[in-house]
Protein backbone atom coordinates (compact mmCIF):
# COMPACT_ATOMS: atom_id res chain seq x y z
CA UNK A 1 0.00 0.00 0.00
CA UNK A 2 1.19 3.43 -1.10
CA UNK A 3 1.74 5.90 1.85
CA UNK A 4 -1.07 8.32 1.83
CA UNK A 5 0.96 11.68 2.81
CA UNK A 6 3.49 10.56 -0.57
CA UNK A 7 3.63 13.75 -2.68
CA UNK A 8 1.71 12.62 -5.93
CA UNK A 9 1.66 14.62 -9.39
CA UNK A 10 -1.94 13.95 -10.66
CA UNK A 11 -3.63 14.71 -13.64
CA UNK A 12 -7.40 16.62 -13.61
CA UNK A 13 -9.89 15.64 -16.10
CA UNK A 14 -9.16 18.59 -18.05
CA UNK A 15 -5.65 17.99 -18.63
CA UNK A 16 -4.07 20.20 -15.74
CA UNK A 17 -1.57 18.93 -13.40
CA UNK A 18 -1.46 19.35 -9.47
CA UNK A 19 0.91 17.88 -6.60
CA UNK A 20 -0.86 16.31 -3.75
CA UNK A 21 0.78 16.84 -0.75
CA UNK A 22 0.67 17.43 2.93
CA UNK A 23 1.16 20.63 4.26
CA UNK A 24 4.13 22.60 5.65
CA UNK A 25 4.37 25.63 8.14
CA UNK A 26 5.89 27.42 5.18
CA UNK A 27 3.23 26.63 2.71
CA UNK A 28 0.97 29.48 5.02
CA UNK A 29 1.00 32.58 2.70
CA UNK A 30 -0.35 29.99 -0.24
CA UNK A 31 -3.03 28.32 2.26
CA UNK A 32 -4.07 31.68 3.57
CA UNK A 33 -4.67 33.41 0.15
CA UNK A 34 -6.58 30.18 -1.37
CA UNK A 35 -8.65 30.34 2.02
CA UNK A 36 -9.35 34.22 1.67
CA UNK A 37 -10.18 33.40 -2.14
CA UNK A 38 -12.81 30.67 -1.61
CA UNK A 39 -14.09 32.57 1.75
CA UNK A 40 -14.92 35.58 -0.30
CA UNK A 41 -17.15 33.75 -2.40
CA UNK A 42 -19.40 32.91 0.63
CA UNK A 43 -21.22 30.39 -0.11
CA UNK A 44 -18.85 27.43 0.50
CA UNK A 45 -17.26 26.86 3.61
CA UNK A 46 -17.67 28.93 6.67
CA UNK A 47 -14.37 30.69 7.31
CA UNK A 48 -14.63 33.98 5.14
CA UNK A 49 -11.75 35.76 6.02
CA UNK A 50 -8.17 35.09 7.97
CA UNK A 51 -6.01 38.13 8.15
CA UNK A 52 -3.44 36.52 10.29
CA UNK A 53 -0.55 34.65 9.13
CA UNK A 54 0.89 34.04 12.67
CA UNK A 55 -2.84 32.18 13.52
CA UNK A 56 -2.51 30.32 9.73
CA UNK A 57 1.13 29.40 11.19
CA UNK A 58 -0.03 27.80 14.00
CA UNK A 59 -3.22 26.18 13.07
CA UNK A 60 -0.58 24.50 10.05
CA UNK A 61 1.77 23.66 12.99
CA UNK A 62 -1.03 21.48 14.53
CA UNK A 63 -1.10 19.18 11.38
CA UNK A 64 0.76 15.85 13.10
CA UNK A 65 -0.09 13.42 10.30
CA UNK A 66 -1.15 11.38 12.98
CA UNK A 67 -4.61 12.12 14.41
CA UNK A 68 -4.77 15.45 12.19
CA UNK A 69 -3.57 16.12 8.55
CA UNK A 70 -4.03 19.13 5.99
CA UNK A 71 -3.27 18.06 2.34
CA UNK A 72 -2.77 21.25 -0.66
CA UNK A 73 -3.46 20.66 -3.88
CA UNK A 74 -0.91 22.80 -5.75
CA UNK A 75 -0.70 24.37 -9.56
CA UNK A 76 3.23 25.50 -9.23
CA UNK A 77 3.27 27.31 -5.62
CA UNK A 78 -0.45 28.07 -5.67
CA UNK A 79 -2.52 26.61 -3.58
CA UNK A 80 -6.09 25.64 -5.53
CA UNK A 81 -6.99 23.40 -2.94
CA UNK A 82 -7.15 21.74 0.64
CA UNK A 83 -8.66 18.61 2.22
CA UNK A 84 -8.26 18.21 5.78
CA UNK A 85 -9.04 15.57 8.87
CA UNK A 86 -9.75 16.33 12.33
CA UNK A 87 -9.68 13.00 14.63
CA UNK A 88 -11.67 13.31 17.73
CA UNK A 89 -10.03 14.07 20.59
CA UNK A 90 -12.20 12.42 23.20
CA UNK A 91 -12.05 8.38 23.94
CA UNK A 92 -15.52 8.23 23.03
CA UNK A 93 -15.30 9.69 19.76
CA UNK A 94 -11.61 8.94 19.01
CA UNK A 95 -12.34 6.59 15.71
CA UNK A 96 -14.46 9.42 13.90
CA UNK A 97 -12.47 12.10 11.71
CA UNK A 98 -14.49 15.50 11.12
CA UNK A 99 -13.08 16.07 7.21
CA UNK A 100 -13.39 19.67 5.26
CA UNK A 101 -12.27 20.75 1.99
CA UNK A 102 -11.91 23.50 -0.01
CA UNK A 103 -11.21 24.10 -3.99
CA UNK A 104 -10.67 27.33 -5.39
CA UNK A 105 -13.04 28.70 -8.16
CA UNK A 106 -11.14 27.71 -11.77
CA UNK A 107 -10.57 24.39 -10.13
CA UNK A 108 -13.94 22.72 -9.64
CA UNK A 109 -15.74 20.26 -11.95
CA UNK A 110 -12.35 18.69 -13.05
CA UNK A 111 -11.58 15.84 -10.59
CA UNK A 112 -9.66 18.00 -7.76
CA UNK A 113 -12.37 17.22 -5.04
CA UNK A 114 -12.69 13.34 -5.68
CA UNK A 115 -8.55 13.37 -5.68
CA UNK A 116 -8.42 15.39 -2.13
CA UNK A 117 -11.50 13.34 -0.82
CA UNK A 118 -9.61 9.92 -1.96
CA UNK A 119 -6.45 10.57 -0.58
CA UNK A 120 -8.54 11.88 3.03
CA UNK A 121 -9.86 8.56 2.97
CA UNK A 122 -6.97 6.71 2.71
CA UNK A 123 -4.86 8.62 4.97
CA UNK A 124 -7.86 7.99 7.68
CA UNK A 125 -8.18 4.22 6.77
CA UNK A 126 -4.09 3.86 6.99
CA UNK A 127 -4.56 5.70 10.72
CA UNK A 128 -7.11 3.65 12.01
CA UNK A 129 -9.57 5.65 11.73
CA UNK A 130 -13.30 3.88 11.32
CA UNK A 131 -15.79 6.85 10.44
CA UNK A 132 -15.30 10.15 8.42
CA UNK A 133 -17.61 12.98 8.97
CA UNK A 134 -18.53 16.42 7.13
CA UNK A 135 -21.26 19.10 7.23
CA UNK A 136 -21.77 20.80 3.82
CA UNK A 137 -24.53 23.48 3.13
CA UNK A 138 -27.93 22.27 1.62
CA UNK A 139 -27.49 24.58 -0.84
CA UNK A 140 -24.08 23.21 -1.56
CA UNK A 141 -25.47 20.46 -4.32
CA UNK A 142 -22.21 19.94 -6.15
CA UNK A 143 -20.29 19.07 -3.34
CA UNK A 144 -23.30 16.51 -2.06
CA UNK A 145 -23.22 14.65 -4.87
CA UNK A 146 -19.76 14.40 -4.60
CA UNK A 147 -19.75 12.97 -1.08
CA UNK A 148 -22.47 10.74 -1.83
CA UNK A 149 -20.45 8.98 -4.82
CA UNK A 150 -17.89 8.44 -2.39
CA UNK A 151 -20.84 6.50 -0.02
CA UNK A 152 -21.57 9.57 2.66
CA UNK A 153 -24.83 9.40 4.03
CA UNK A 154 -27.14 12.00 5.33
CA UNK A 155 -27.43 11.97 8.71
CA UNK A 156 -28.61 14.56 10.30
CA UNK A 157 -29.76 18.71 9.40
CA UNK A 158 -28.84 21.72 11.31
CA UNK A 159 -31.92 23.94 10.20
CA UNK A 160 -31.29 27.04 9.08
CA UNK A 161 -28.35 26.84 10.79
CA UNK A 162 -25.88 29.18 8.67
CA UNK A 163 -26.28 32.65 7.12
CA UNK A 164 -25.33 33.32 3.80
CA UNK A 165 -25.98 36.28 1.66
CA UNK A 166 -28.94 37.25 4.30
CA UNK A 167 -30.86 34.02 3.71
CA UNK A 168 -30.77 30.85 5.98
CA UNK A 169 -29.52 27.81 5.37
CA UNK A 170 -29.67 24.06 7.01
CA UNK A 171 -26.04 22.53 7.16
CA UNK A 172 -26.64 18.70 6.22
CA UNK A 173 -24.17 16.01 8.55
CA UNK A 174 -22.90 13.69 6.41
CA UNK A 175 -20.52 10.19 7.55
CA UNK A 176 -18.98 7.40 5.66
CA UNK A 177 -18.21 3.99 8.09
CA UNK A 178 -14.71 3.51 6.51
CA UNK A 179 -15.06 -0.41 7.33
CA UNK A 180 -18.09 -2.43 8.75
CA UNK A 181 -21.18 0.06 9.59
CA UNK A 182 -21.88 -0.62 13.03
CA UNK A 183 -25.23 0.45 14.55
CA UNK A 184 -25.93 2.63 18.01
CA UNK A 185 -27.00 0.43 20.26
CA UNK A 186 -28.65 1.70 23.81
CA UNK A 187 -26.62 1.85 26.65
Amino acid sequence: MADPLRAERVTLRDGRAVLIRPVSVDDAEATLKNINLIGAEHVYIMIERVDNLDEERRWLSSFDGIRSVLLLALAGREVVGSADCQGGTYPKDRHVGGVGIAIRDGWREVGLGRVLMERILEWMRAQGFEKAELAVFATNARARRLYESLGFVEEGVRRSHVRIRGAYVDEVLMGLWLGREVRSGVP
